[in-house]
């Protein structure tokens, strides 16, 4: 044994200046995925809206709540479909709610919604979860699905939209929760309809 270790270090001594070789750099770390979040008070209630765009899906997260009650994802219609026109250029903020309502893109008739999770506490919430899924994906396509040819920044095939969604209930004055799911669309629910995809908008940028 005493050899060996007298071999090694006549080694060692015959090659001063051998240095071992340097260990390899570490990985670079992971780049980190877009994220933009907007938050604000829509009718009294705070609001938040986040989304992230992953390589194969966008991520697209609304919730008045603190916490997403259900998710939904919305897979675009094949490309050999024709898409829809397009609509009428947007109006100034100071527009009426109808007018910002009819300048969203149309949700193509072929656009799929598959529920992930979770479900609405009724039909009147699954309804408008529904109805922000349609239009979250219609708007998210627009801005980002278009390859560079096209002039769009997504840069490739459109890419499925998952939309966590948590939305608080609103009651109509002195109504009970029949009356509700009769009603329709509250006009407080368009307002924040049209707030909430004006805040993805400005999340896509």
């Amino acid at each position: 044994m005493s050899a060996l270790v007298d071999l090694a270090n006549l080694d060692l001594a015959s090659t001063p200046n051998h240095l071992p070789p340097p260990p390899p750099p570490p990985a670079a770390p992971p780049a980190a995925i877009p994220t933009a979040q907007r938050a604000r008070t829509l009718d009294g209630i705070h609001t938040d809206v986040v989304v992230q765009l992953f390589h194969d899906r966008v991520l697209v997260l609304v919730t008045q709540l603190g916490r997403i009650g259900a998710m939904i994802q919305v897979t675009p219609p094949p490309s050999t479909l024709p898409s829809l026109p397009a609509p009428p250029a947007s109006r100034p903020p100071s527009s009426s709610s109808s007018s910002s309502l009819a300048s969203l893109p149309t949700p193509h008739p072929s656009t799929l919604l598959t529920p992930l999770f979770g479900a609405a506490p009724t039909p009147h919430i699954s309804a408008l979860h529904d109805l922000y899924a349609l239009h979250v994906g219609a708007l998210v396509f627009r801005r980002l699905g278009a390859g560079p040819d096209e002039g769009g920044a997504g840069g490739g095939a459109l890419r499925p939209v998952v939309l966590g969604i948590g939305l608080r209930r609103v009651k109509t004055e002195g109504g009970d929760g029949d009356e509700e799911e009769d009603a329709g669309v509250s006009e407080a629910e368009k307002r924040t309809f049209e707030l909430v995809l004006d805040m993805v908008g400005e999340c896509l940028g």
